[in-house]
């Protein structure tokens, strides 16, 4: 696997060119990787929980795989279930991004995806820079722009454990939204735009993700904005007692609070440490999922020629 290591004085970041992963990452005076990651480039294939990857064409789920653009109705490949997932079987997480450029404390990521691919219309650039920031501020810029309309909803997929040992149940949670989208069984949003006020959903005051915890867990989109904001905004905060603790800052309209109750047992990852269910935390600052199906969700469609860009930051401190 090629690795490229970006970092400053308080947090290191590796990454690879395949998915353009974010492999490991490490905060300066804590023991622990913050995130879950393997060793080896076949682990990362052979896995189909998308950990660290840069997830595209789109993000999270198109009901049936059906997306109304223009006068046409595309058809995408249905690879989650009945539904298209995180850009299909051969999407941006699968792919082989080229390193565009490398500095001691950032890197770029370029992928050109063709026209037609997962039945996305449009050869549309992309690129995904990682920089090292500020004391400790691992910052991911997203930029894309397509030769005819298309839809884009780019997104980060890093799986969080800050105790290393597989526990997240203790680690505090909060989320600044009023307002979340709820589900189907087969996690396509219903549609409506519900309060989190006095549900399992409500994460405005920060309180450990272990309590109240609906079955099967969280999988969930929360409403940040009501479209992409010019500069990133505070969406979340995580962290564990006498631990690490980050502040995710986004310019997207959503985050997917994801507990990683699908993860497969016995998987082996860094540090020589076994994962299963549970054992991580994701944050995915995505557009809403499904909008192509929902008028009055967020658009993601990107018109000919527009540039599509979009900003994470992930602020770590003690």
């Amino acid at each position: 696997m090629d690795s490229y290591v970006i970092s400053n004085e308080q947090l290191s970041a590796r990454l690879t060119s395949y998915g353009a992963i974010l492999t490991d990452l490490r905060l300066a005076r804590w023991p622990y990787s913050l995130v879950l990651g393997f060793e080896t480039i076949d682990d990362y294939r052979n896995s189909d929980h998308y950990a660290g990857a840069v997830i595209g064409r789109h993000a999270n789920r198109i009901a049936k795989g059906h997306v109304q653009l223009l006068e046409s109705v595309l058809t995408l490949p249905r690879n989650g279930g009945e539904h298209h997932l995180h850009g299909g079987p051969t999407g941006t997480a699968r792919q082989d991004w080229h390193v565009a450029e490398v500095t001691p404390s950032s890197i770029t990521f370029s992928l050109l995806s063709p026209h037609g691919h997962e039945g996305y219309p449009g050869n549309c650039a992309m690129t995904a820079r990682y920089s090292v920031t500020g004391d400790a501020t691992l910052r991911l810029e997203f930029e894309a722009k397509a030769d005819r309309e298309t839809v884009v909803n780019l997104c980060h997929h890093p799986y969080f454990d800050f105790s290393g040992r597989g526990d997240i149940a203790d680690h505090r949670l909060e989320i600044a939204a009023e307002t979340y989208l709820p589900a189907r069984p087969d996690l396509i949003p219903t549609g409506e735009i519900a309060v989190v006020a006095n549900t399992p959903y409500d994460f405005r005051a920060e309180r450990p993700i272990g309590h109240d915890r609906p079955t099967p867990g969280f999988n969930n989109t929360y409403c940040l904005a009501p479209s992409t904001r010019d500069r990133p905004a505070f969406a979340a905060c995580l962290s564990m007692p006498d631990g690490p603790v980050m502040e995710v800052w986004t310019t997207q309209a959503g985050l997917h609070l994801y507990d990683g109750y699908k993860l497969q047992p016995g998987k082996r990852g860094l540090d020589g440490r076994l994962y299963g269910p549970g054992h991580g935390l994701c944050l995915e600052a995505q557009n809403w999922p499904d909008s192509p199906n929902h008028a009055h969700f967020p658009s993601a469609i990107l018109t000919a020629n527009q540039t599509y860009r979009q900003t994470t930051e992930y602020r770590f401190a003690f």
